[in-house]
C-alpha cells in the first residue's frame, strides 16, 4: 500500500502525509501498526476509567446514593420485555448480556430522592451499585 499525498503547492510526493484528523500519518507499515496500536490502547484506557466511575461510591455528604434509591423496583412479567427476551433466548438459558451483565434499576433523578418510583432499567457489569 503506498499513502498518496500531495505536498507544498500541489505537487505529489513531496510534504506530509495527514490522517483524517490532521495529525501527521506514518510512511511505513510498521509505524502505522504501531500508532493503531497505541489508539487501541488508549481506548482501552478510557472504558477502564469509565467502569471505575461507575463503581464509585456516589453518595454526596446530604444525598442518597442512585442504586439504593432504586433498588426496590422489581423487574415484572408484563414489562421489561427486554429481560425477558434475553433470559428466554437459548431454551431458557439465557444470551451472553443476559448471563455476563446484571439488569438493574438505577436513579437518574438529580438530586437523588430517598426512593425513585420510575428509575432507568438498564444492563450493567455484575456489582456494580453494590453497597459496601
Amino acid at each position: 500500500k503506498t499513502l498518496a499525498f500531495l505536498g507544498e503547492g500541489g505537487r505529489k510526493g513531496k510534504g506530509i502525509a495527514r490522517n483524517r484528523n490532521g495529525s501527521e500519518a506514518p510512511r511505513d507499515e510498521a509505524k502505522r501498526d504501531e500508532a493503531r496500536t497505541m489508539a487501541n490502547e488508549n481506548l482501552w484506557k478510557d472504558a477502564e476509567h469509565q467502569l471505575k466511575e461507575l463503581d464509585l461510591d456516589l453518595e454526596d455528604e446530604d444525598g442518597n446514593n442512585p442504586w439504593d434509591a432504586a433498588a426496590e423496583n422489581e423487574v415484572t412479567e408484563d414489562s421489561h420485555w427486554e429481560y425477558w427476551m434475553r433470559k428466554n433466548a437459548n431454551e431458557g438459558k439465557g444470551d451472553a448480556v443476559f448471563n455476563g451483565l446484571e439488569y438493574k434499576p438505577v436513579s437518574v433523578m438529580m438530586p437523588v430522592p430517598a426512593k425513585d418510583e420510575t428509575p432507568y432499567w438498564g444492563w450493567f457489569k455484575k456489582g456494580t451499585g453494590v453497597s459496601k
